[in-house]
């Protein structure tokens, strides 16, 4: 058994212990710069002094804070071990044969299973969701094993199948617990984004190097995404980037070409008999997203509506989603008399939004961040034209002036121009939707997706062992 030393003796150094102990280490002390704790114990094991490390040639784990003073103060001391800090040591951990993970009810299938990561410990349902349960039921429908790894949320339940739920517990429990359901289902694909789901898979592929794929799964145009995902790309297969713009982002980030995969984000096509219809009447305009400051900015919708108001526009706005504007958004309605023209709709489940989006002329979107919006490819597939800021995935679908309307993401009030051109123009908003169905029928279809990942992550299975 390797042997290790933890640096400190707080409840972080309690948690290094327990990754630690996870990993298959020995601890044989902790160190800790104050003189007090010397001579007393954690679970049974001494706190020492700094210069007792001196005496040993092993592994230092230490905090991140304080990575920079601790290998000072080592060198000063004279150390010539080795010193990792506690994120570098967890990814190490993860990736060992030593974890404390009972595989004892590990089966090998004769088909190859697709595992999806869809876990937050509360009830969200947003995009990443939508993805999974979308592209998880094509596959199911060709004839695949899925799986969806769920929080407490039963929603899934309701829209995919074979669901694994798990409630929230600490950390390396829940990796256990993942790992073993994982391990039931190999040979597998596991797609992920960075969460236990990523973590439990890491632990199952140092076991069973051949039976496992780690695909990674880039929702998010955000920092930490590429961040968090540059730092694992040496321990996973994969990174599909759904739009241009992240795969970009990714290589300027350092991460090599072969590892990307280009694939904007897939939709189930509704069955929609014919083409739209001109319409003249009020310009029907919808929103559907979750309802937050961050990210979707939904807080902004007001001063949208007050200016086509002020303007004179003839439109109405439907409004779907939860979230915590949603309060704002009612309140503000309310105060100002608006409930002909503004309808707050809260929660639609994904099997009704094609409905919701055929009663629409235009799909709004202002967002500061997207990966490839799922709301604006389903809108689009029924006939809506979007008017959206200039955000990851807009570019891969959008022509301005052609077939939508973008503005930038600074300039987001601008939307309300492109509104009053549309309600001005009805032809044109009718040939750009029928435009749209066409294209987000041949480049978006959720089963010529899933035929793909077949393909892709399927055939010669085993290839991408460490």
């Amino acid at each position: 058994m390797d042997k290790i030393i933890i640096w400190g003796a707080g409840k972080a150094a309690i948690n290094r212990y327990n990754w630690a102990v996870f990993a298959g280490y020995e601890v044989i002390f902790f160190v800790d710069n104050n003189p007090d704790m010397w001579g007393k114990k954690i679970n049974g094991i001494s706190i020492c002094s700094p210069q007792t490390v001196k005496e040993y040639d092993c592994i230092i784990l230490t905090s991140d804070m304080y990575l920079e003073d601790i290998k000072e103060q080592l060198y000063n001391m004279g150390y010539k071990g080795h010193q990792i800090g506690f994120r570098l040591f967890r990814k190490m951990a993860l990736c060992r044969k030593s974890t404390e993970v009972d595989f004892a009810n590990v089966n090998m299938n004769d088909q190859i299973s697709f595992i999806f990561d869809a876990y937050f410990p509360d009830m969200n349902w947003g995009g990443t969701e939508e993805w999974s349960c979308t592209v998880a039921n094509a596959l199911h429908d060709l004839g695949v094993q899925t799986w969806m790894i769920c929080g407490i949320n039963d929603k899934f339940d309701e829209f995919t199948y074979n669901c694994l739920h798990f409630t929230e517990e600490d950390e390396i429990s829940m990796i256990k617990k993942m790992a073993q359901k994982i391990a039931e289902h190999l040979p597998c694909v596991v797609i992920f984004r960075p969460t236990y789901v990523m973590c439990a898979a890491r632990v199952v592929k140092a076991m069973f190097p051949t039976q496992v794929k780690i695909v990674a799964m880039a929702h998010s145009d955000a920092l930490y995404n590429y961040q968090e995902l540059v730092f694992w790309s040496d321990k996973i297969d994969r990174i599909i980037c759904i739009s241009k713009k992240m795969q970009s982002e990714f290589l300027r980030h350092g991460i090599e070409k072969e590892q990307l995969v280009y694939r904007p984000n897939p939709i189930r096509i509704p069955y929609i008999s014919g083409e739209r219809d001109v319409r003249n009447e009020v310009l029907r305009i919808g929103f559907a997203a979750r309802l937050v400051k961050e990210l979707k900015r939904a807080h902004l919708l007001p001063e949208i509506i007050e200016a086509c108001v002020q303007r004179g526009i003839n439109a109405e706005f439907n409004i779907a989603g939860k979230g915590q504007c949603l309060a704002l958004l009612k309140d503000y309605v309310s105060k100002n008399c608006l409930e002909d023209r503004v309808h707050i709709l809260g929660w639609i489940p994904p099997t009704d939004m094609a409905g919701f989006w055929a009663e629409q002329d235009i799909y709004l979107n202002i967002s500061e961040s997207e990966g490839m919006s799922l709301s604006m490819l389903e809108a689009m597939a029924c006939g809506c034209v979007p008017v959206v800021t200039d955000v990851s995935g807009v570019s891969d679908v959008i022509e301005d002036g052609k077939n939508g309307f973008v503005v930038s993401v600074d300039h987001w009030l601008q939307a309300v121009d492109k509104i009053e051109f549309l309600t001005n123009e009805r032809k044109l908003l009718h040939s750009i939707g029928n435009y749209n169905m066409k294209l987000i029928k041949d480049r978006f279809d959720v089963i010529d997706y899933a035929k793909w990942m077949i393909e892709t992550f399927d055939d010669g299975f085993g290839s991408f062992a460490e």
